[in-house]
């Protein structure tokens, strides 16, 4: 690389996008200078870990001590928090569309009077902190984060999820410290109230309970009892609570919550729902969270799940019959969801029938499996509908299993119409349904386009 263009394209760029922050010292740099700034960043392994970045690609940098004001979000590349650097770095939004930052650096101690959030566990920018942190509370997920202090926290520190990584070089100080499925690596810590870490030998009290009925880790109630939220159960829920910049331990007192907060929050997440304390989740409340999906159902209360309102789900939406309470659940009510389309492994066994069978095929929003029906279902007119719908995959096999003549079968669907010509020789082209389509359909004009279409596959069969 030219050393002097490179000097001479660090400037150009410096001089139209380094800004000084209202409220704090970053500024953007390119990679390229920041290689050749702080040259020890490259024997990170973290840094550019999959080598994909480019030297006009920026961090975001301080090259001394920051104080920042409210929380601190790491997750960069996500469109939130591009609209919270537009004002972090007074661009426009334009400027921060067309860029990219892959890192964060910062050559100092890094004081939060709010969060650090790393809210998103599959990826995140490579994060280098020379000094050390102070934060309400800090939760980690698919960054590359490393701390060459201390951490000291508030509330929570929280590493979550196994594509990011977290090094301390210091201690980790808060009254809660959770690691799960994290490479987290610290040097020593200090923990008074809970510490839990499914990589480290701790406290069988702090160890989570599976439930079987949900299929989830259940948090230990010793940690349970010092959160302000009694009705946090999984680590899960707690993440959103952190990701949010919440207070979420008691001792601390958290801001009491309203139903305008918690009806926000459910309309951002209805998974929410079940977090709402009793006083304010309402019929409204859950109205509206059904409204978002049907999902909701098992988080509303249970003296407001009616026969009316599971039939009014299904009807909406047949694949809603996926929550309904047993009791709810009838003859009737299974060819319901059939009408409104769902699939056959979602309906209790005990309901199947042929005709329910059948309009499940004919009514579903997805292409049916074969699979899921038991062999006295499986007749040719569900197979033949079943080649109507979609690719019929496993159309030969279910022939063959169940004595129906296959060529039969795409005979009558070729009967049904020249425009399943189209599942016909997408999916089950050979001599015998083409001559049969041929007789049937070679006098309509449309018979030329099928032949155009497929004109390949009609070539290697003449060969």
């Amino acid at each position: 690389m030219n050393l002097e263009l490179c000097n001479l394209d660090i400037q150009k760029i410096n001089f139209e996008y380094y800004h000084k922050m209202q409220t704090s010292n970053f500024k953007l740099i390119t990679i390229v200078e920041i290689k050749i700034k702080y040259p020890f960043l490259v024997e990170d392994e973290k840094f550019d870990y999959f080598d994909e970045w480019e030297n006009e690609d920026f961090f975001l940098t301080a090259d001394e001590d920051v104080n920042f004001e409210g929380n601190f979000y790491i997750d960069l590349y996500e469109d939130k928090e591009k609209k919270w650097l537009t004002n972090l770095l007074n661009l426009p939004t334009k400027k921060i569309e067309e860029i990219r930052i892959e890192g964060i650096f910062i050559n100092g101690n890094f004081s939060v009077n709010g969060s650090i959030i790393n809210a998103e566990g599959d990826y995140g920018p490579y994060v280098f902190i020379s000094g050390s942190v102070n934060c309400q509370s800090l939760l980690l997920g698919g960054a590359n984060v490393e701390v060459k202090g201390n951490v000291t926290a508030q509330e929570v520190v929280m590493t979550y999820y196994n594509h990011g990584s977290f090094n301390c070089s210091g201690s980790i100080n808060s009254p809660v410290f959770i690691v799960t499925d994290h490479n987290t690596v610290f040097a020593e810590r200090k923990n008074d109230l809970f510490y839990y870490n499914d990589r480290d030998e701790i406290d069988p009290k702090n160890e989570c309970e599976y439930d079987d009925e949900t299929d989830e880790e259940i948090i230990s109630n010793e940690l349970r009892k010092l959160l302000d939220n009694q009705l946090i159960e999984t680590f899960e829920e707690l993440e959103r609570d952190l990701a949010r910049g919440e207070w979420v331990l008691k001792q601390n007192n958290p801001p009491a919550k309203t139903y305008e907060y918690w009806r926000d929050r459910v309309l951002a997440n209805y998974r929410d729902l079940k977090l709402v304390p009793k006083q304010f989740k309402t019929e409204e409340l859950c109205n509206l969270a059904l409204n978002i999906t049907f999902h909701a159902l098992p988080f509303i209360g249970q003296d407001l799940i009616t026969s009316e309102l599971c039939e009014k789900l299904v009807s909406k939406d047949g694949f809603a019959i996926q929550v309904i309470p047993d009791e709810f659940i009838t003859k009737e009510f299974c060819f319901r969801a059939a009408q409104s389309g769902t699939m056959l492994r979602l309906i209790p066994s005990a309901y199947y029938s042929g005709e329910l069978v059948l309009l499940v095929f004919k009514n579903g929003k997805h292409e049916p499996d074969i699979n899921d029906v038991p062999a006295q279902f499986i007749t040719e007119d569900l197979l033949i509908e079943y080649v109507k719908i979609g690719k019929g995959l496993w159309l030969d096999k279910a022939c063959k299993q169940n004595g129906i003549d296959k060529l039969q079968v795409l005979k009558l669907v070729i009967d049904s119409g020249i425009k399943y010509l189209d599942n016909i020789f997408g999916n089950h082209f050979s001599k015998e349904t083409v001559d049969y389509a041929f007789s049937v359909y070679k006098n309509q004009e449309e018979w030329g386009k099928y032949i155009q279409k497929y004109k390949q596959k009609f070539e290697r069969l003449e060969k």
